[in-house]
């Protein structure tokens, strides 16, 4: 029988705001500005905002992070915001799969998800009665076909014939809606397995 271990849970999106009592809030302020990061000018998104508090500039630190070229996320059983460089001299699927823990965000578009991880493997389009879905097969052996696009294909992972596989849902509005990772590693002989939900929150478990 197969099963999940050693799961953890992060239960808050990095651009949600945590809610506190009425007598903890704080006199913040709207304060626009300009960003310039090594002499180039980064615009701000419409889903950020920079608060002026006590003189002090806040700054949505995603947008921080992801200006300075560095990749972000949140932890929640640690309560650790994590910001790590993109690892160098690691293979593509390495590569990938820190692109989607760190980069990857509900509300993006397809635009941006091509210009992180290029071309889906297999997708399906919207319509009335399913959903829009993209999949990549990452590292697949020659050959390789699955024709489910809602479920990871566990016997190919268990069996080499891919060394991860990502599941990306669509919204109706062209957005990332959830993603689904799972994958392997030369480290052990686990399977990782990682999900990013409709709210924001993210899993990572391992599949034995």
């Amino acid at each position: 029988m197969k099963k999940f271990i050693l799961g953890l849970g992060c239960g808050m999106a990095l651009t949600a705001a945590t809610a506190v009592l009425a007598a903890d809030t704080i006199p913040a302020y709207w304060f626009p500005a300009t960003f310039e990061v090594n002499g180039q000018i980064k615009e701000i998104g419409s889903e950020y905002s920079v608060l002026n508090y006590n003189g002090h500039a806040y700054v949505p630190i995603r947008f921080a992070a992801e200006s300075l070229g560095l990749g972000i996320r949140y932890i929640d059983n640690t309560n650790v915001i994590s910001i790590r460089n993109e690892p160098t001299n690691v293979d593509e699927v390495a590569k990938t799969i820190w692109l989607v823990k760190y980069r990857v965000t509900n509300g993006m578009d397809g635009s941006e998800v091509k210009r992180l991880l290029g071309e889906p493997s297999v997708e399906r389009t919207n319509d009335d009665s399913q959903q829009a879905v993209w999949r990549y097969d990452l590292s697949p052996v020659e050959g390789y076909t699955y024709e489910d696009l809602d479920k990871i294909d566990v016997t190919g992972l268990e069996q080499g014939k891919i060394k991860a596989q990502l599941i990306m849902h669509w919204s109706d509005e062209g957005q990332v809606d959830r993603t689904t990772l799972w994958y392997k590693t030369s480290e052990d002989k686990w399977i990782h397995v990682y999900y990013l939900y409709e709210d924001g929150s993210t899993t990572e478990a391992l599949y034995e």
